[in-house]
């Protein structure tokens, strides 16, 4: 069983790749190439666990073009990452993916698309911590260092 982590980051993989693939082929395109895929036997779910097909069956199919979509693609998982690009084209991809995705387990990275879903407050709650919040009371249970970003002293 794989980590939240990695699943995180195999989701964010397979949202980047059909982002690059929409951006750079078009809808239609999209469609049909995970039709391909399909066909060759990687349905649109297993996209990101099995990329290195991915890249296999693009590379068969269009030769140095898929070269464009995947560096696009590892670009974008940067990016919702928020990491420095700091590699060229000629790069190898594989190895900035395995780069990366160390960097996201290590760090306990989550890409943008979740970080921008909830704000600081809504994820640190005084409930969630086991406070008690009755109106007009003031309780100084927290636990964690909820107390410290609001300033309660104990």
């Amino acid at each position: 069983m794989r980590s939240p982590l990695v699943t995180i980051f195999h989701e964010a993989l397979g949202y980047c790749f059909g982002k690059a693939l929409s951006e750079i082929l078009g809808l239609s395109v999209q469609a049909s190439v995970y039709e391909l895929l399909e066909r060759h036997g990687v349905p649109r779910r297993d996209v990101s666990d099995r990329f290195d097909e991915v890249v296999h069956v693009l590379t068969a199919a269009l030769g140095a073009c898929s070269r464009v979509v995947v560096h696009r693609t590892v670009i974008e998982l940067f990016r919702e990452y928020s990491q420095r690009v700091d590699f060229s084209y000629e790069d190898s991809l594989r190895d900035r993916l395995t780069v990366l995705k160390e960097s996201v387990v290590s760090g306990h990275l989550l890409p943008k698309r979740l970080r921008e879903d909830s704000t600081l407050d809504s994820v640190l709650r005084p409930e969630a911590f086991g406070a008690t919040v009755n109106p007009g009371t003031v309780s100084h249970e927290y636990s964690s260092l909820y107390r410290m970003k609001k300033g309660v002293r104990t």
